[in-house]
């Protein structure tokens, strides 16, 4: 079964983004084909043009002789292309004028029904509320992730501590008190930073859970509001 999710987002969930971004684009597209056929229609034109004054060279010519019949054949068919060139010049200025008109209407579209429409403006509304979360998402992972080995890094070298200071080892009184003084502040400071890690873990925890209960009611929104 094709999901909708999985066929119009895309890569990095930007489906509707290529969409608005299309339309957006839309008329530099059309202004874009508009530069070509005019560049097309003046290199046609500038051509007829002279084709035209080897077509007056030609009545000048005085067709006797030998070469009479070539005189004759070239004429022909300097006239079929000379046709053929104004035929596609006329073309051109036709599709042009269409183009432009088009290009008129597709800004008046874009401008009344898109750019307008409270209906869109909310979606792309939600698009950017949408990537907001989804950094938000990113971020919150990473810090949950980072904070999460650094935890486990101090839980390990705490339990270490606390291992090697049960092991006893002979000494005198004095010596024996002095080292049992340091591992208690050592066990002591690793502790407290334990405790302190612990407390942002499972902050960091929290906010990452949060970040991802907001992002999918986004996204549920979102998707609701293309299902509607």
């Amino acid at each position: 079964m094709v999901h909708w999710s999985d066929t119009f987002w895309g890569e990095g969930n930007r489906g509707y983004e290529v969409l608005s971004t299309n339309v957006k684009n839309g008329g530099i597209a059309i202004e874009e084909f508009q530069r070509f056929l005019n560049e097309n229609l003046q290199y046609e034109s500038v051509y007829c043009k002279n084709l035209s004054r080897l077509q007056a060279q030609l009545l000048k010519v005085q067709h006797v002789g030998t070469f009479t019949p070539i005189w004759h054949s070239i004429r022909e068919l300097l006239e079929k292309i000379a046709l053929a060139h104004s035929t596609t010049v006329t073309h051109y200025q036709d599709l042009l004028r269409e183009i432009h008109n088009y290009h008129d209407s597709y800004l008046k579209k874009v401008k009344t029904s898109i750019q307008k429409d409270p209906d869109i403006a909310r979606t792309a509304e939600l698009i950017s509320q949408l990537n907001n979360a989804l950094n938000t998402v990113n971020k919150a992972k990473e810090q949950y992730h980072t904070i999460g080995l650094d935890y486990e890094r101090t839980k390990r070298s705490g339990s270490n501590l606390t291992n090697g200071s049960s092991t006893p080892i002979p000494q005198d009184n004095s010596t024996s008190s002095s080292i049992a003084q340091t591992a208690l502040n050592t066990l002591t400071s690793s502790s407290r930073q334990i405790e302190r890690l612990e407390k942002k873990f499972r902050q960091s925890h929290d906010e990452y859970k949060a970040s991802i209960e907001k992002y999918n009611l986004l996204r549920n929104d979102f998707e609701k509001r293309f299902y509607d």
